[in-house]
């Protein structure tokens, strides 16, 4: 059977053992405390259990059919000590076994003490400690018992010493007992882990267990047989603790031998002040000893004369004699005395030149380890210069590689530069042309014609204001778009007159909306960029019906945007109710400047128009928008001109009553007086006024609305024979679209919007469709005509034409 087995079997007896006696406890059956003679049911004596009972036993416990006595002794033998040694807890009058053992035998050395159940296997769960050197009782008071007393030597001596030679199991003098070889054998061949690292981990477990970790420690990985535990802890075991060489001198540093070597050289200076400090003690003692010797030599010398003094007087008195003898006693005293002393001094030389030889000896070995902790040191920094020099070396070579690199791509940059910029020129030159040609396609009506136009299309979806609407072409196909207080931002394709796409990603009020020129020519997205009261500015591509791209750059709720139209819509502009304006650069997505002059909340920003007359390309600053201004409409009732480069404000406008909803620049292509320098905006306080940026004056004022002018617009035609190049219209929440003479001050014309479905103007904006027809010889002829689109308070989107 393998020993885990018998370990097993032990375990199970022994729980066995404790319930025959908790039994016979709870009966209260026991007859006298000092007589170890029990009965159960009869005359059965269960006190020590005979062979053949546990035989028994051992079939009806455990189902063993075959029981092999030579199998089973051991376990057997330890089944009775584990049953007297309960018996002796219960009737001992000094529980030895319990207390005293125990806190005795765990001070005392891994040869004499019992071996705790817990280092030996944890999980087997033995009831007291097993024995260490187990010892038998053999006293004649206990032939007729049938089982094995068991007890460590250790144990059983310490009992015996504090009790008089007294038995343990019974009160009688003389105990006798021999030595168990079979059950140390037995008890040396099981396998156990190193005794110094199980108490290293137990210490560590308790000292560390509320802070939930444990600090990195020496191991031992012996895992052996008991009967080799000795020769591991004092030979090879790791844990094995070590006095400093120098313990004679006075050092009592104790330490595991692997760091002896590293105190003895950080200690060396110490080491050394020890030596010196005990050899000159050493030669204090010698000379005092030397000094009393002399003393007594004279003493000696002076006791001779007085002598041979008396001698001479012939005085041989019995007092005389008396005083001789003893006078020669003290003599003879003091000579063993000091061959004593000088037997004494011997001795202590020659352990001095011992000592000193011994440390001569260390000191050459310390030397020696130094000169090699020296030579190691010196290797060390030689390789750590040979690296630091590669490294130098490689180091100065990748700069140099990187300059070269960065040189070659500066110039490539430059390069790359200026052939931008020639192709922005080149691409500003087709816009013009491409608006040339489309404006040659454009019908160009009179005003009167204008005038007769009727409802041609209606988008609902929308179920609040719609603050902002935008027009664009991709691919030929023709798309608006339009951004609500309901949230959302919608696309419709105005060939099907349907919603193509609905965007959500908003949390609050959407305010703006814009169609990105610059990811459709740069990467071929269809995108949508949307300002909301979120605080955020969000970009949405059209054909994967998905947001890519956020900004969160403002504080507080985003108003009105606008691309800029140079270097093809590449930055963007934004106002906010957090007061200030940020040009932004949406291919880095960084902000390039803040914008915080205004004093209340920015609603609407524009960019003034292409500038055709300007060639001078020798002043272009961060974004390229030399010559280039914004214009800002805020609730602080001002309308301010900022240029682009410099970052500078140049014109504050001061007139309007109300919160400036709408701002724009005139074109230079309109016609109007001043060209681009005019500004038009639209008010809460009802008026649509007119400013030149050249005077910083109003020109203008136009009265007839009832209610906030939300949005104002130039009629988008020249015609030097008609009063087209000089009207302007706007849209108010009075449900009302209205055009003015800019030169009389008159009104021509107003569109009034429904008032069920309508209720107010809240945005307005002229668009060119295109409008496609068959000639007679079945070829494509592209026309445009103008219409007016227009989203209201209710939601709905409405193109006039």
């Amino acid at each position: 059977m393998k020993i885990l087995e018998i370990l097993q079997i032990i375990d199970k007896i022994s729980i066995f053992s404790n319930e025959l006696f908790n039994i016979s406890s709870f009966l209260n059956i026991r007859q006298k405390p000092k007589v170890h003679v029990y009965s159960f049911r009869g005359n059965i004596n269960i006190s020590y259990l005979k062979l053949t009972n546990i035989t028994a036993t051992f079939k009806c416990l455990f189902g063993v059919q075959h029981f092999n006595v030579t199998k089973h002794i051991c376990a057997i033998t330890l089944l009775t000590n584990i049953y007297h040694l309960n018996q002796l807890r219960m009737d001992m009058d000094e529980p030895i076994f319990q207390e005293e053992v125990k806190d005795k035998v765990n001070s005392q050395s891994h040869q004499h003490s019992c071996f705790n159940k817990n280092w030996i296997l944890e999980q087997i769960n033995l009831k007291k400690l097993i024995a260490n050197r187990p010892m038998e009782l053999d006293c004649p008071q206990h032939e007729q018992m049938d089982g094995s007393l068991i007890v460590g030597e250790n144990c059983l001596k310490k009992f015996l010493k504090e009790n008089d030679n007294s038995c343990p199991v019974q009160p009688h003098e003389n105990c006798q007992f021999l030595k168990n070889k079979s059950l140390q054998r037995f008890i040396g061949d099981l396998t156990v882990m190193c005794l110094k690292q199980f108490e290293q981990e137990s210490k560590t477990y308790h000292e560390f267990e509320k802070e939930g970790e444990t600090p990195s420690m020496v191991k031992c990985n012996f895992k052996g047989k008991i009967k080799d535990l000795s020769e591991h802890l004092d030979k090879e075991c790791p844990l094995k603790v070590s006095d400093c060489w120098f313990k004679p001198f006075g050092c009592n540093y104790i330490c595991y031998k692997h760091n002896l070597n590293e105190h003895l050289i950080s200690n060396m200076q110490l080491h050394f002040d020890l030596v010196v400090r005990l050899f000159q003690s050493m030669q204090q003692t010698i000379q005092m000893q030397q000094d009393n010797a002399k003393q007594l030599n004279m003493e000696i010398d002076m006791l001779k004369l007085e002598i041979q003094k008396h001698k001479q007087k012939g005085d041989e008195a019995p007092i005389m004699s008396r005083q001789y003898t003893t006078v020669m006693l003290e003599m003879n005293k003091l000579k063993n005395e000091i061959q004593n002393k000088m037997e004494e001094m011997k001795k202590t030389d020659n352990e001095n030149k011992k000592i000193k030889k011994d440390v001569k000896s260390k000191l050459t070995q310390m030397k020696r380890m130094e000169k090699e902790f020296q030579q190691e040191l010196l290797e060390f920094h030689s390789d750590f210069e040979i690296i630091k020099q590669n490294f130098e070396n490689r180091e100065k070579q990748l700069l140099s590689h990187y300059e070269n690199v960065i040189n070659t791509l500066e110039d490539e940059n430059a390069q790359l530069s200026h052939q931008l910029s020639h192709y922005e020129q080149k691409e500003q030159q087709s816009d013009f042309t491409e608006v040339d040609s489309i404006s040659s396609l454009v019908s160009t009506p009179t005003f009167d014609t204008f005038c007769s136009y009727k409802l041609l299309q209606t988008f609902s979806g929308h179920t609040k204001d719609v603050f902002s609407i935008d027009y664009s072409i991709f691919d030929d196909d023709q798309f608006l778009c339009s951004g609500s207080d309901d949230g959302t931002v919608r696309v419709w394709n105005l060939d099907t007159s349907k919603q193509v796409q609905i965007f959500k990603g908003h949390s609050d009020y959407v305010n703006c909306v814009k169609f990105s020129s610059y990811h459709y020519h740069n990467h071929h997205r269809k995108v949508i960029c949307s300002s909301s009261d979120d605080k955020t500015i969000r970009f949405w591509d059209i054909k994967n019906n998905k947001q890519f791209q956020i900004f969160n750059g403002h504080t507080n709720g985003v108003c009105g945007i606008r691309f800029s139209p140079f270097n093809c819509g590449r930055y963007l502009c934004s106002g906010s109710w957090d007061n200030t304006i940020c040009l932004k650069d949406i291919e880095t997505f960084k902000a390039l400047h803040i914008f915080n002059e205004h004093t209340n909340s920015v609603w609407c920003v524009e960019f003034s128009p292409l500038q055709t007359n300007n060639n001078d390309n020798s002043s272009i600053g961060v974004t390229g928008g030399n010559g280039y201004t914004i214009c800002s409409g805020s609730w602080d009732k001002t309308i301010r001109i900022w240029d682009i480069e410099t970052f500078k404000q140049l014109v504050v406008f001061k007139g309007h009553e109300d919160v400036v909803n709408s701002v724009k620049y005139s074109s230079c292509e309109l016609g109007i007086s001043g060209g681009a320098n005019t500004i038009l905006s639209g008010s809460g306080d009802t008026s649509v006024r007119l400013w030149d940026i050249r005077s910083s004056k109003q020109i203008q004022v136009f009265n007839g609305h009832t209610d906030w002018v939300r949005a104002v617009e130039y009629f988008p035609f020249v015609n030097n024979n008609a009063i087209g190049g000089n009207v302007i219209c706007s849209g108010s929440e009075d449900n009302t679209i209205r055009f003015w003479d800019i030169r009389s001050n008159k009104e021509l014309y107003v569109i009034e919007g429904d008032d069920e479905n309508d209720d107010g103007i809240c945005s307005l904006q002229f668009l060119s469709l295109k409008k496609k027809e068959k000639n007679n010889k079945n070829k494509a002829d592209n026309s445009y005509n103008v219409s007016l689109c227009y989203g209201s308070h209710k939601g709905s989107i409405r193109i006039w034409g």
